[in-house]
C-alpha cells in the first residue's frame, strides 16, 4: 500500500489534469456504475466531522474530514482518504485528505470557471485567502490567462500566506491584496468565495455585481451564506455540483425560502457541460459547490495512477 503525502498529491499531476478529471467526475454523478451515498455530518459545536464514501466500477474511496474553522496553527480542514481495489477490496493507498480536498475542490470550481466565465477574463477575485482560496487561485491560472488576482481576507496571517503560496505556485501572476470585499469585486471579472461566513461576504449592490461570474465554494451548512440577494436577482440559473447542495447550503436554502429563486432555477453543472446552449442570456452567473464523494474518488484515482507511473510515495505493508 502506498502512503501519499500532500506534497506528492500536489506534484503528481498537472493542474489542467485535475480540472479535466473533475469535469468527468461531474458527469459521472449520473452514471449508474458509480454509487456515492450522502455524506454523513457529525457536528461537534462549531466543528464538523464528514464521512464521504464513493464506489466506482474498479475502485472505491472513503474520506474522513474534520473541519475546525477556528484553527490558527493548523489548517481548518484536515483528513485522510483511503483508496481500495474494487475487485478485491485491498487498500491501495492512503492519502493526505486535506490536500485531496483542497485540490479537487479548486478543480471543481475551475470547471465552473471554464463553463460560466468569459474565456477572455483576465482578473480574478478571491474572498477568503485560506488554504482553499489559495488552491483555487492557483488552479484558476491554468484555466484562464489571468493578468492579476485581487484578494481579501481579514486575517493578516492569511494574506501573507496567500501571497507566499502564489509566489511559489504562480510567480508570473500579479497578486493584489485589497482593503475589503467591495474592492475585490470592483476589480474582478470572476469572483470566488471560500469562507465559512454566516452572512454574505459579497456586497448587496446590483450595479457592482452585474455581468460577473461568481463561484461559491464555502457555505456547506444551512446557517452559512456567502452570496447576497442581489446576485440571485441578476441570474437565470444557480449551477450546482451536487444535489446535496439544496439541503446543505444556506446559499440555496435561504434564497428559496425567501423566493429570490425558484427550485426549477437550480441545475446541475453537468447539464451545461453536455448542453452549452443551456447557459441562458444573462451575463451574471453563479456556481455553488458543496463537494461530493465522487470527486475524491476521481482525484484519488488520478493521483494514484500518476504515483504508480512516476514511482512516487512510500510503500508500506499493514
Amino acid at each position: 500500500m502506498k502512503i501519499l503525502s500532500g506534497e506528492i498529491i500536489e506534484s503528481a499531476a498537472e493542474p489542467h489534469l485535475w480540472i479535466d478529471a473533475m469535469e468527468v467526475a461531474l458527469q459521472a454523478l449520473k452514471d449508474a456504475d458509480y454509487k456515492t451515498p450522502d455524506r454523513m455530518h457529525v457536528s461537534m459545536d462549531a466543528n464538523t466531522l464528514l464521512i464521504m464514501p464513493s464506489v466506482g466500477p474498479d475502485l472505491f474511496s472513503t474520506k474522513l474530514v474534520s473541519v475546525f474553522p477556528s484553527n490558527v496553527k493548523q489548517p481548518a480542514i484536515q483528513g485522510t482518504l483511503i483508496l481500495n481495489d474494487g475487485a478485491t477490496g485491498e487498500a491501495l493507498a492512503v492519502f493526505n485528505g486535506a490536500k485531496i480536498t483542497a485540490m479537487r475542490t479548486a478543480a471543481v470550481a475551475c470547471v465552473g470557471i471554464r463553463h460560466l466565465s468569459d474565456p477572455m477574463s483576465q482578473y480574478l477575485g478571491i474572498i477568503g485567502a485560506g488554504v482553499q482560496g489559495q488552491h483555487l487561485a492557483w488552479l484558476a491560472t491554468h484555466e484562464r490567462d489571468l493578468e492579476r488576482i485581487y484578494f481579501y481576507d481579514p486575517s493578516h496571517q492569511k494574506v501573507v500566506e496567500f501571497m507566499q503560496f502564489m509566489h511559489k505556485h504562480a510567480p508570473h501572476i500579479e497578486v493584489a491584496p485589497c482593503e475589503d470585499e467591495q474592492q475585490v469585486i470592483t476589480n474582478s471579472e470572476i469572483v470566488c468565495t471560500a469562507t465559512t461566513s454566516k452572512l454574505p461576504v459579497i456586497p448587496n449592490l446590483e450595479d457592482l455585481l452585474l455581468g460577473k461570474t461568481f463561484i461559491s465554494i464555502g457555505s456547506y451548512k444551512p446557517d452559512m451564506r456567502e452570496v447576497p440577494e442581489s446576485v440571485y436577482r441578476l441570474i437565470d440559473t444557480v449551477w450546482i455540483d451536487s444535489e446535496l447542495a439544496k439541503l446543505e447550503s444556506g446559499d440555496l436554502i435561504h434564497p428559496i425560502e425567501n423566493e429570490w429563486i425558484k427550485p426549477t432555477q437550480i441545475k446541475h453543472l453537468s447539464t451545461l457541460i453536455q448542453q452549452p446552449n443551456e447557459l441562458g442570456f444573462r451575463e451574471t452567473r453563479l456556481f455553488k459547490s458543496v463537494g461530493n464523494g465522487i470527486f475524491d474518488l476521481f482525484a484519488a484515482k488520478l493521483v494514484y495512477q500518476k504515483a504508480m507511473e512516476k514511482k512516487l510515495g512510500f510503500d508500506v505493508a499493514l
